[in-house]
């Protein structure tokens, strides 16, 4: 098998894994609060937690890039989550059950970091960015059949992670398969993480992605909210409008890098979140059930390649040492849109469901103006000789 086309695979593997372990929480989340006898403010802690470890960690794994190599951080982070299932099944109080959701955050954080970066430092042919992120979103629509069973036959819901344990260790054990791809270099000043912001086109892309997280995490979030309010439809109808919502976005992505080929990074991302803004006014303007399947619909195609478009374009315009950096600023701002817009939309969201939609519109307008600026305005940033403006 092709050296770099099994590092590919195996990296896949890893975003599936990962994502199998993070999207576990959410079924439980109501289980957790009945089991434990905590507050509905107390529960609510634990989202918030995950998202600013991962947050956390995605900046400390920035720094421990370059002294510990991508293959030892990727172990590292799948140990924190290895750490992290064993304490969630041995937890008998709510607050040591936090304490290892806290360390699964951290090992998302770390985790997508090197994840990312090793497909970042694979060769063009085979960093398939919106493939990456399809086996992410199939894991988080797989584990919901596995949640519910545990549900249904009243397995205590600590005992998912076993299977957690089993895979992460599997996958450890897989991903010293992993070779060839060139270790990070000493980290100097001109190739850290941050200072690759000085970049004005990694800085407005990155800003970029931080608007995107927040528009996919809250149209997420709050649909289901949206469409109980908005069109009175019952909770038996809201999930599987939903779902149609995932498939969607998971073909979209499957099928995504051809596309992004053909069609170009850029170009994409100046006309798809315009598309997404009319899906946002069909579903805005519409009273019943067609107009916001087809709403939704056109949001789900159409959002679903804008993250690794972003991606691809960010890592495929920077010279090759700056490509871990890069990588790292690429988690970090996804991490601190997942972090801090998610507050910000929510509390939009509890004054008027609308808002959450329309806020989106500002989200996606900046990134058509960023993405049509570096298309007519400026030069492109890479040749096939990988010169960049970095």
């Amino acid at each position: 098998m092709n050296k770099n086309f099994k590092n590919m695979i195996i990296i896949f593997i890893g975003f599936f894994f990962l994502s199998l372990f993070s999207n576990t929480l959410s079924p439980f989340i109501t289980t957790i609060k009945n089991t434990y006898h905590v507050s509905n403010s107390i529960i609510a802690m634990l989202p918030s937690i995950i998202y600013l470890a991962s947050f956390i960690m995605s900046i400390v794994g920035a720094k421990l890039m370059a002294p510990l190599g991508l293959k030892k951080g990727l172990y590292l982070g799948f140990s924190f989550a290895l750490l992290a299932s064993i304490i969630i099944v041995l937890s008998k109080s709510f607050y040591i059950l936090l304490v290892g959701y806290f360390i699964s955050g951290l090992a998302v954080g770390m985790g997508s970091l090197m994840l990312s970066t090793l497909l970042s430092m694979l060769p063009t042919q085979y960093q398939k960015f919106s493939l990456a992120n399809a086996c992410f979103g199939l894991g988080g629509i797989l584990i919901l059949p596995i949640d519910r069973f545990i549900l249904k036959q009243n397995i205590n819901f600590n005992y998912t992670y076993v299977i957690h344990i089993i895979l992460i260790i599997l996958f450890i054990i897989l991903a010293t398969r992993i070779n060839g791809i060139n270790a990070v270099q000493s980290e100097s000043k001109d190739t850290s993480s941050f200072a690759v912001l000085k970049n004005p086109m990694v800085l407005l892309l990155s800003i970029a992605i931080f608007f995107y997280v927040g528009a996919e995490i809250s149209t997420t979030n709050w649909t289901g909210t949206f469409l109980e309010k908005f069109y009175g439809l019952n909770k038996t109808e809201v999930p599987n409008i939903l779902l149609g919502f995932w498939i969607l976005f998971t073909i979209g992505r499957a099928v995504g890098d051809k596309f992004l080929e053909k069609v170009g990074q850029l170009k994409f991302l100046a006309i798809s979140p315009i598309i997404s803004i009319i899906g946002i006014f069909i579903i805005l303007s519409g009273r019943n059930k067609l107009q916001a399947l087809i709403g939704i619909g056109i949001i789900g195609i159409t959002i679903s390649l804008i993250y690794p478009a972003l991606q691809g374009y960010l890592i495929q315009n920077v010279e090759k040492k700056y490509v871990p950096p890069t990588s790292a600023v690429i988690t970090i701002f996804n991490n601190l849109g997942a972090t801090f817009l998610t507050y910000v939309i929510g509390f939009a969201g509890e004054i008027q469901v609308t808002y959450v939609f329309i806020i989106q519109i500002i989200f996606y307008l900046y990134i058509v103006i960023v993405s049509a600026h570096y298309i007519f305005f400026r030069p492109k940033m890479i040749s096939k000789n990988n010169k960049s403006v970095c």
